[in-house]
């Protein structure tokens, strides 16, 4: 797999670089951010609803189908629950250019067998080990 770097730039913003691609993550202001680009729930609900997407139109593709000018509008609810936040629910909206017809069902099977969709549902192991760089003053 390629390797993510996250750096931080300056107060809850850092910069994402993967593949030669670089952008900004941050919270919005109400949370304490400068809004300088999507936050990491945003970040991970865009995710899946690109996997899901690319999952839907790889399908098109192979029955034949038009999935030009497909759009996706997503939105997703917090809870707090025991002092931690977490996303509860995402609601994905997608709208075809052309109705599927007895197809549909299979479009919604191939959406749900998205990678990011099949993480959330499992959850990965995640390992985190922390580092300090040496500094000389």
């Amino acid at each position: 797999m390629d390797l993510i770097t996250l750096k931080h730039e300056k107060g809850l913003c850092f910069s994402v670089q993967v593949r030669g691609h670089k952008f900004r993550v941050d919270m919005p202001k109400e949370s304490k951010g400068q809004d300088q680009g999507p936050s990491p729930a945003d970040l991970l609900a865009a995710s899946l609803g690109a996997c899901m997407g690319m999952h839907m139109a790889l399908y098109a593709q192979t029955a034949g189908l038009s999935c030009e000018g497909m759009e996706m509008n997503l939105v997703y609810n917090l809870v707090e629950e025991l002092g931690r936040r977490r996303i509860q629910t995402i609601t994905l909206d997608v709208s075809l250019p052309q109705d599927p017809g007895e197809r549909g069902p299979a479009l919604l099977r191939a959406a749900q067998n998205c990678i990011v969709r099949n993480t959330l549902e499992k959850g990965p192991v995640i390992d985190v080990e922390i580092t300090t760089k040496n500094c000389s003053k």
